[in-house]
């Protein structure tokens, strides 16, 4: 991967220059709040990450600080907000400075499918079978790993299958972790989740879960490690199932389903997110009939509300400040369960400007 710097010293909006496919693009104006000037400079300074299928850019509303050629399945920022990293498919962590947008020296060879940021700069990921590593990306020799040992389930039916533990969520203290016991060759299975503190190595185990009968796909700790958004699917066995939304209180083991107020014969969940104690998610759905139209709606919950943002085709959104905010729009594939893709937008009010095409997803800082 190579880092590339912005388009140009004199650049100073982003919308300048930030089109992917086509690079510069002379004639666009900055984007002007119509908010106080304090709003402005919030918006102004605050950097965000996206990813496209060929590039990562790091950049605020009014410049691009760099851009980094490459294609990466997941990017984000460490806890500290100093460092952006970057996973990409032969399982390489690569870590870029935030303020300068400079690469650190070296790759971490993690061969792992997800990396979860814990604390500071140290991120951590599952090595399998059994493993879980912990290395700073501005110092990663020697990383830390643990093995982790998980009870057998009681009770395990003869014949049934019992996978290996899945990594669905990490934090500073906690880790979660799925197995799924099923016939051998089946699509569908039970979950057996269990949480796993990174201090002692205790293990507490929830047992199997209910309403759910695939495996699970995602889940997001919140900031505070005191729950745990998960996504789940509920295969039918006729059409195409139904997403199940669980959110875990890790301090009592409530399981509660909070499912978006959206009704539709098909859907699934494509994105799961905390921004502090608001819980974000994107619902995609569609009819049995016609699967060639797709449906993608964001939902923001704060406390027991579900609020929408965007419309029909909004696939990520995120607020900069009260008065602005990031959002994609999709443009590419209506198939479901496709890798959709969109246009990136700074929004503020009674204006609306595109930033980027064809973008995969958009990271904001931690809060």
């Amino acid at each position: 991967m190579s880092g590339r710097t912005p388009c140009g010293a004199t650049i100073s909006a982003l919308i300048g220059c930030v089109l992917i496919v086509s690079g510069c693009t002379a004639g666009l104006s900055p984007v002007r709040l119509d908010a106080d000037a304090s709003a402005e400079a919030a918006v102004s300074v605050r950097e965000f990450v996206f990813r496209t299928r060929t590039e990562l850019v790091l950049a605020t509303s009014r410049r691009v600080i760099a851009r980094y050629d490459g294609n990466y399945s997941e990017s984000g920022f460490t806890q500290d907000n100093s460092l952006i990293y970057a996973l990409d498919a032969a399982g390489r962590i690569t870590a870029m400075e935030v303020g300068r947008g400079i690469m650190l020296p070296g790759r971490v060879d993690c061969h792992c499918a997800r990396v979860f940021p814990l604390r500071g700069t140290t991120v951590g990921w599952w090595q399998q079978p059994d493993g879980f590593v912990q290395a700073d990306l501005r110092d990663p020799h020697p990383a830390a790993r643990a093995r982790v040992a998980l009870p057998a389930p009681d009770s395990i039916a003869p014949g049934v299958v019992l996978s290996g533990p899945h990594l669905l969520a990490a934090g500073e203290r906690v880790l979660v972790l799925d197995r799924v016991e099923s016939p051998p060759g089946a699509s569908w299975g039970v979950n057996h989740l269990s949480l796993v503190d990174t201090d002692t190595g205790t293990v507490r185990a929830l047992g199997r879960i209910q309403g759910v009968n695939t495996a699970f796909d995602r889940a997001v700790l919140r900031p505070d490690g005191q729950a745990v958004a998960i996504a789940g699917h509920v295969r039918d066995g006729i059409a195409c199932g139904t997403a199940r939304l669980l959110r875990i209180d890790l301090l009592s083991d409530r399981i509660d389903t909070l499912d978006p107020p959206a009704a539709a014969a098909c859907s699934s969940l494509e994105d799961l997110r905390w921004d502090g104690a608001d819980l974000t998610v994107t619902h995609a759905s569609w009819e049995s009939a016609s699967p060639g139209r797709v449906l993608t709606t964001v939902w923001n919950r704060s406390g027991t509300r579900w609020e929408r943002r965007g419309g029909g085709d909004t696939l990520r959104y995120g607020s900069l400040t009260p008065a602005a905010s990031l959002e994609i729009r999709r443009t590419g594939s209506e198939q479901p369960r496709a890798t959709h893709t969109g246009d990136l937008l700074l929004s503020t009010p009674g204006q609306s400007q595109v930033l980027a095409h064809d973008v995969l997803d958009v990271w904001l800082p931690h809060v």
